[in-house]
């Protein structure tokens, strides 16, 4: 059963969400030693010296290449090689539980009534986002059954259940197990979205809407992610177009709206639904304390979808 509307005592903004969820974000101390070929993207869990002279590089032997934390880039393969760099010592990346929820939900699309797309989406942008991921099957709505589920994921540093609202069966096992923070943040969409922690596990709970779903994993997930990690969280490629027509937004929350943009005019998309969240190029924000944005305003579009 849904929840009746927040009230802003029981509301988080989007940046105090952000900071109770990173507060149980240790980064991973755990390490793997792998080879250079596949390093791309990965922390260095130690600074990473020469091992032989590169003069065109103006380094020596013992010289530091990158410091501890760097995030390891295309292009800094090519100097770790020249300075005989065959290994490197990483972080490992940061496990996510993803669990999807709901009696409608099946994992085989050839047996559904309604095909589970929220979590297996989330997946792999937890992936992209440096997360090794553990995407499980949609458990039914059952008080036994969810409890198992969430205490089976509570040896991954972060646990992600799609499909529950305020209270529902989910988040009152959540409760029963650990503390639920707030059932409501001020993002739209994804106002339902919930924050918990049990056994010091952060957990994302999120809402059935793909839409909301996506949000919530972009604004909350991402940066959880990349502080596990401890690294930096980059911005998203943006571009500037026109906006051709009105973006309403409710006074004290974070609108999020998907626009398709073309020859420079972006323009809002209805519905929340997956198509919409799909078919957007990129998508427009209005600040919790603005009413919404005119048709004809310049507006940055960011792109959270960007393929290199």
């Amino acid at each position: 059963m849904a929840g009746s509307p927040p009230s802003e005592a029981e509301s988080l903004a989007l940046e105090t969400a952000r900071r109770q969820l990173g507060s149980f974000a240790v980064p991973v101390d755990r390490t793997d030693r792998i080879p250079l070929s596949v390093a791309v993207g990965r922390v260095l869990a130690t600074d990473t010296t020469a091992n032989k002279p590169a003069e065109e590089a103006d380094m020596s032997v013992d010289d530091t290449v990158f410091d501890q934390g760097h995030q390891v880039r295309p292009g800094d393969v090519g100097l770790l090689r020249a300075t005989g760099v065959s290994e490197l010592l990483v972080r490992q990346r940061p496990q996510v539980g993803i669990v999807p929820t709901g009696d409608e939900l099946r994992a085989d699309a050839s047996a559904a009534p309604e095909v589970e797309t929220a979590g297996f989406t989330l997946a792999q942008y937890v992936d992209r986002w440096g997360g090794k991921v553990t995407y499980r099957d949609p458990v039914a709505d059952d008080t036994p059954a969810l409890r198992m589920a969430v205490q089976r994921d509570l040896t991954r540093d972060a646990l992600v259940i799609t499909g529950t609202e305020p209270e529902d069966t989910l988040r009152e096992v959540v409760a029963d197990l650990g503390e639920v923070f707030t059932d409501y943040v001020d993002i739209d969409p994804g106002q339902r979205t919930g924050i918990a922690v049990v056994e010091d596990r952060p957990v994302l709970l999120l809402p059935k809407s793909p839409s909301a779903a996506r949000v919530g994993a972009v604004q909350l997930l991402r940066p959880l992610l990349k502080a596990f990690a401890d690294a930096p969280l980059s911005a998203h490629p943006e571009t500037r177009a026109t906006l051709a027509a009105d973006i309403d937004s409710q006074n004290g929350v974070k609108t999020f709206t998907p626009v398709a943009v073309s020859d420079g005019t972006a323009t809002p998309l209805p519905g929340i639904d997956l198509a919409t969240a799909t078919r957007a190029d990129g998508w427009v924000s209005v600040p919790a304390d603005e009413a919404g944005i005119d048709a004809g305003t310049t507006v940055t579009v960011e792109n959270w979808d960007y393929l290199p």
